[in-house]
């Protein structure tokens, strides 16, 4: 056999997103628990949500040198730590490390003043409209990243107001996808004290010995972090086709969302047009086929009927048969449906079959998709559940 000389698959760039507050550790805690997973996570970028203050915290603590990190920044000293501590970890497929943990340029949640025409970062997230105006924000960044194929999002959900922890949730409910985590990080005790001095942010820091207001002392390296994943459920599945594009804002998406979920809650209305031989389900028009309609209006009659459903679908050849020749004296002698009635008189299991794999595909096509448990027989059971309109 010829050796496979194709390049190895690259892997998904790793994109941890969180949304902080005034407790910038959460970010150094979140990095140093991923690199301690097995095999090691290592971002690529690191995006942060938060607020003008919550920005000026994050500079002040992670991004100003000081004496005890060697004149070093604590996001320094946290990077060559994780470094050491999973370079022997990590694959040759991995970009160089002066590639990973890089802090993107922080996300301020801005609100729009309408009178002055100016976007300003927020300061806090209280009111309603705070709330409205942050949902717009966080889901905006969550989509940016999950547009991207060859990204996997890690979403932090650990810092900021217990709002904005809220929000990252739902928006990775209704954006995230099967490679996409959602973690809250868990500090032992007293290292997620913000009280202690000097502050903890990683096990590994050069500060040794915390003092704790209670009058004890502790060392970093006797902290354990833990990273929990937190189970959400993947919307985005369900609708890639039948929604076409996202709504840009999250009440938009929210609702567009819902309307869906109800309208696949139970069976669909439909309209059959019999002259013109197509179905129109919640509204969207399928042209269909003769046999195709044939076939459909056998089944949605007996469902109109409360008739059950067949246990398999060559019960229903011979009832098949005789609706046929009931339907064809419908219309008139040189009708295509008088023409199929009378010379289709004893359809196959295959033929039944056949029809039903094209009814699908159309059904797919016109984006009716979601609709298919309802509107097409199943295993086991051979008959459709929908409501008829005339």
């Amino acid at each position: 056999m010829a050796a496979d000389t194709s390049p190895p698959l690259r892997r998904p760039e790793v994109v941890l997103l969180a949304v902080t507050g005034m407790s910038p550790a959460i970010l150094t805690e979140t990095v140093w628990a991923l690199a301690r997973e097995n095999p090691p996570v290592i971002p690529a970028r690191i995006v942060v949500i938060t607020t003008l203050p919550g920005k000026d915290r994050i500079e002040e603590e992670l991004f100003k040198p000081s004496p005890d990190y060697g004149h070093r920044t604590v996001w320094q000293a946290l990077r060559d730590a994780v470094f050491a501590l999973a370079g022997d970890a990590l694959d040759i497929s991995r970009p160089p490390f002066d590639e990973l943990l890089i802090l993107d340029e922080i996300r301020l949640i801005a609100s729009r003043d309408a009178k002055l025409g100016r976007a300003f970062p927020v300061e806090d997230i209280r009111t309603p409209a705070d709330n409205e105006i942050a949902a717009d924000f966080i889901l905006d960044e969550v989509r940016k990243i999950t547009a991207n194929a060859d990204t996997a999002l890690v979403a932090s959900l650990a810092g900021g107001r217990k709002t904005m922890g809220a929000l990252l949730y739902a928006a990775l409910s209704l954006l995230g996808r099967p490679q996409d985590r959602l973690t809250h990080v868990l500090v032992s005790e007293p290292f997620e004290d913000p009280g202690l001095k000097p502050r903890f942010y990683f096990p590994a820091q050069p500060e040794t010995l915390h003092q704790h207001r209670t009058g004890g002392v502790h060392k970093s390296d006797a902290a354990r972090i833990w990273l929990a994943d937190v189970p959400f459920v993947r919307l985005r599945e369900l609708f890639p086709k039948q929604l076409g594009r996202y709504p840009g804002s999250f009440s938009s998406l929210v609702q567009t969302y819902a309307e869906r979920i109800q309208q696949i809650s139970g069976p669909p209305e439909i309209t059959l047009n019999d002259t013109e031989l197509s179905i129109i389900v919640e509204g969207i028009r399928v042209e269909l086929g003769v046999r195709e309609y044939a076939l459909l209006a056998f089944l949605s009659e007996r469902c109109r009927d409360n008739l059950p459903a067949y246990g398999q679908q060559k019960d229903c050849l011979t009832d098949f048969s005789a609706w046929l020749t009931t339907w064809g004296k419908r219309f008139g002698p040189v009708s295509r449906q008088r023409e199929v009635a009378e010379n289709w008189r004893q359809p196959g299991d295959d033929d039944l079959r056949k029809q039903l794999s094209s009814i699908r595909a159309k059904f797919k096509q016109a984006g009716l998709g979601h609709w298919e448990p309802f509107l097409l027989p199943h295993r086991g059971a051979f008959g459709i559940r929908v409501r008829i309109v005339r």
